[in-house]
């Protein structure tokens, strides 16, 4: 008993047990110890269970009076904010400013003006002004499919085909409003999808596209902000200084950038300038991030519940990633996650467009987390 802290004292010996004796004890003594693999299968077996439980959770949100969101129809249920952006677009073509185009649309159209955060930046709209027709959307179109098979390629070259298909699938379902319609006026949509692009250039460690590609998501939609901002944090601990520079200095431009978007504004505004009943502090929790889980194409069309097992399964996909560029999406899905569960209003369930393409790789590795999770928890009493 001397691996338990225990001395023995024989007859024979008044100070310990034979080598005989203590060869036999021995045995005794490792089978009070757990295993390591014991120690696996109660890892897994918890593990299992939180999924579980979780997941029972989210989908009983989804059936009680504290559901959030307004997609359980076959649409992408944005058609106001579509409308004004085809007739700001329709304005800048006709030789009108941004500016002077967005503050009569908004107002003409009742939206409150008093916030900075109502008036986009003008990037999306003007780029898409100024190409012919519908060149905006072909241009979207050709980002959307690059992410398609980029995350295809990414995907089953780190975990195999199937998971590479599956992430395919799901992605096109991510993307597939920027094929429908005037939909691809949304900014949300350019900024989802180049980040898409930008972690997917981060899985072929190709990290000065990644930082471009998000830089320019953050032009696109000042709701990238975050994922900006989590990326020069990464590079930063990850001892990639060169990098962090870059993001530093891009987010530098931007905030000089931003900074005259807002004088460009604050010269628009007069004295009664309408401002939202709710500020923007919802604490709209697990419903509210549920609902913005349903911007794929593939949820918008299916009960609730589903993307509430769609959350959980993304999550517990991103969880097992191992490699450096999964685990980024690991984070950046982990603090989006907890942001949009403290900020964001019923209305803004469209957020979740831009975090679509992170949540389709995730959900595209759930199968074999839970595999191998059900493969140690389910292993064989003798294993014990």
């Amino acid at each position: 008993m001397a691996a338990l802290g225990f001395s023995h004292v024989s007859p024979r010996s008044p100070h310990s047990l034979t080598t005989d004796e203590n060869a036999t004890a021995q045995p005794a003594v490792d089978a009070l110890a757990p295993s390591p693999d014991w120690e696996n299968i109660r890892r897994a077996r918890l593990q299992l269970a939180i999924w579980i439980i979780l997941a029972a959770f989210c989908v009983l949100v989804t059936f009680s009076p504290l559901r959030s969101g307004f997609t359980d129809g076959p649409r992408f249920d944005a058609p106001t904010d579509i409308d004004l952006y085809e007739a700001e677009i329709a304005r800048m073509r006709q030789g009108e400013g941004y500016y002077q185009a967005a503050a009569t649309e908004l107002r003409s159209r009742g939206y409150p003006t008093a916030s900075i955060f109502n008036w986009r930046t003008p990037l999306p709209m003007w780029l898409v002004a100024k190409l012919p027709g519908r060149g905006g959307q072909a241009l979207l179109a050709v980002l959307a499919g690059g992410l398609v098979l980029a995350g295809f390629l990414w995907i089953a070259g780190e975990r195999g085909l199937l998971a590479g298909a599956i992430a395919a699938v799901l992605l096109f379902g991510a993307v597939m409003p920027c094929f429908l319609g005037p939909l691809y006026v949304m900014p949300v949509l350019w900024a989802g999808v180049l980040i898409g692009l930008s972690v997917a250039a981060y899985g072929f460690d190709r990290p000065a596209a990644g930082c471009l590609l998000g830089l320019a998501a953050l032009f696109c939609r000042d709701l990238a902000g975050p994922y900006a901002v989590a990326c020069l944090l990464l590079a930063w601990r990850q001892g990639r200084r060169r990098e962090a520079v870059a993001w530093l200095a891009g987010l530098a431009v931007y905030a000089v950038f931003f900074a005259w978007h807002v004088a460009q504004v604050q010269l628009l505004l007069g004295p009664d300038e309408v401002a939202h009943e709710n500020g923007w502090l919802r604490l709209g929790g697990a419903p509210f991030v549920i609902s913005t889980v349903q911007m794929n194409a593939f949820l918008l069309v299916s009960p609730q519940w589903l993307a509430a097992l769609y959350l959980v399964a993304a999550l517990a996909g991103v969880t097992a990633w191992e490699s450096p560029a999964g685990q980024r999406v690991g984070y950046v899905l982990a603090m989006y996650v907890g942001l949009f569960a403290v900020v964001g209003q019923p209305f803004n369930q469209y957020w979740g467009a831009m975090l679509a393409p992170l949540f389709a790789l995730g959900v595209a590795l759930a199968p074999q987390t839970f595999r191998k999770l059900a493969s140690i928890a389910l292993a064989p009493a003798a294993a014990n």
